[in-house]
């Protein structure tokens, strides 16, 4: 069999043969090897010595016993895999026993490219809830310092003839800075006006004005925002919070806003606003 051949199919060694391996790495080639490499792992030496045969006919180890580059990369492939199965199966709720149990299970029951999706899925979705965790403890931690937090925001049409013209008219209407703030016990999502233009439906003129209104939904009930000196505050319990993939915190809330240049020129209009981090 060509050297390395091994690597290019499914060889799969029992947790037993990897610690004949791990024993081996750990003590070197040198007189008495193979004994006492079976009496730490409880197997009798011709056992230790047809396993060691086998890994040298594969290319895993040369004739003197000693680990040749496929082999170093094959074993500890293996034997970083069973260790971190173990860990990744106590997270999860496993006894120490348990873990051990299913990784040896594991190990030699499925394929090792397998092992390394389930295993690299795992430090994936940890690395998702721990940006989760970082975001939530940094905006608690600034709010309960009276920061204010900086975010993006965006107003999306909600009817039915948007087409690709998704955002909202209203968003012309508040400066591009919005900030999550705390007032006393209440944390609010703050937007700022600006003066806007739009063109007449009836004739196109140029118009100057402001948003002179905004309402949210807080329950089923619509609620009015008291604007002053140009800025909206909107409670955040009334916003319903999300958190995307990539673990960043976002959260949305349906309005609706009237602008002071006249009803005929921007009726009433509901619109969805979203916000992130």
């Amino acid at each position: 069999m060509e050297q390395g051949g091994h690597l290019k199919r499914q060889s799969r060694p029992t947790i037993l043969q990897l610690n004949y391996l791990k024993e081996l790495e750990e003590i070197g080639k040198k007189r008495g090897t193979l004994k006492v490499v079976a009496e730490r792992c409880g197997v009798n030496t011709s056992t230790v010595s047809r396993y060691f045969g086998s890994c040298a006919e594969k290319g895993i180890l040369t004739e003197n016993l000693e680990f040749t580059e496929a082999g170093k990369e094959w074993f500890g492939r293996y034997w970083q895999m069973y260790r971190e199965l173990i860990q990744y199966l106590k997270e999860i709720g496993g006894t120490e026993r348990e873990a051990e149990e299913a990784a040896e299970r594991l190990v030699e029951n499925m394929g090792i490219h397998m092992l390394e999706l389930i295993l690299l899925n795992h430090e994936r979705q940890k690395m998702i809830f721990d940006r989760k965790a970082q975001v939530g403890h940094a905006m608690q931690d600034n709010l309960q310092k009276l920061e204010k937090f900086r975010v993006g925001f965006c107003i999306y049409r909600m009817d039915k003839k948007s087409g690709r013209n998704r955002f909202s008219m209203a968003m012309q209407g508040f400066q591009e800075e919005a900030f999550i703030t705390r007032k006393g016990t209440k944390n609010y999502l703050e937007l700022r006006l600006k003066d806007m233009t739009a063109s007449s439906r009836l004739d196109g003129r140029k118009m100057n004005g402001h948003l002179s209104s905004l309402k949210y939904d807080h329950d089923g009930t619509m609620v009015t925002v008291e604007i002053q000196e140009g800025i909206v505050p909107i409670p955040l319990e009334a916003c319903r919070i999300h958190h995307w993939q990539g673990g960043e915190g976002f959260g949305s809330i349906a309005i609706t806003v009237t602008c002071s240049v006249g009803r005929q020129h921007m009726p009433e209009s509901t619109a969805l606003l979203a916000f992130w981090v």
